[in-house]
């Protein structure tokens, strides 16, 4: 009878527990995230930095999880991105620090790290491109649920040749862009 008690102690006092335990065999994120263009896809400006450079954003991935990920902005600039790596945002990527100072991140978010196909910028977007006049080389995007419980995609757009996180050449970050959930 003492192994049907919810409250069965062994001799010490302490809670013996059942010997059937089921405990999740997959990876539980600590923040909750998911690879960007995936489940949601129309996303909504939170900052003027973002209105003024990029506008509001759908996203997508051709080919389901792992695709190419396609970020069509309101104010004209399309870009085509090919995944490269996957960090932790605690990853250093500069003298600035990690993606987590960089982007405001939670350190314990995955950062996606996509290097730039194609960008498209039309004739009437305001700024340029997500890096201006220069060519975007490189993003890193990240697709979680904030601290107010909002899901919101941030997007850093870098200008040089090295990737950010690979170590070695500044990426020389251009901008940060913020989107909460349509």
């Amino acid at each position: 009878m003492a192994a049907c008690d919810r409250d069965a102690s062994d001799q010490g006092g302490n809670l013996v527990r059942p010997s059937t335990v089921v405990e999740p065999e997959m990876r539980v994120d600590d923040v909750p995230q998911e690879e960007p263009g995936l489940a949601r896809n129309r996303w909504r400006l939170a900052n003027t930095n973002t209105r003024d450079v990029a506008g509001n954003l759908s996203a997508s991935l051709e080919r389901g999880r792992g695709g190419p990920l396609a970020l069509a902005f309101a104010n004209g600039i399309t870009v085509r991105a090919e995944i490269l790596s996957v960090y932790r945002a605690n990853t250093r990527i500069n003298a600035q620090g990690a993606f987590a100072n960089l982007m405001g991140l939670d350190p314990r978010v995955d950062v996606n790290v996509y290097r730039v196909a194609d960008e498209t910028v039309a004739a009437a977007a305001p700024r340029g491109g997500l890096c201006g006049e220069a060519r975007t080389q490189h993003v890193a995007v990240v697709e979680y649920v904030d601290e107010d419980g909002d899901w919101t995609m941030k997007i850093a757009a870098f200008k040089g040749r090295a990737a950010p996180g690979e170590g070695g050449d500044d990426p020389e970050l251009c901008g940060v862009y913020i989107y909460r959930a349509a």
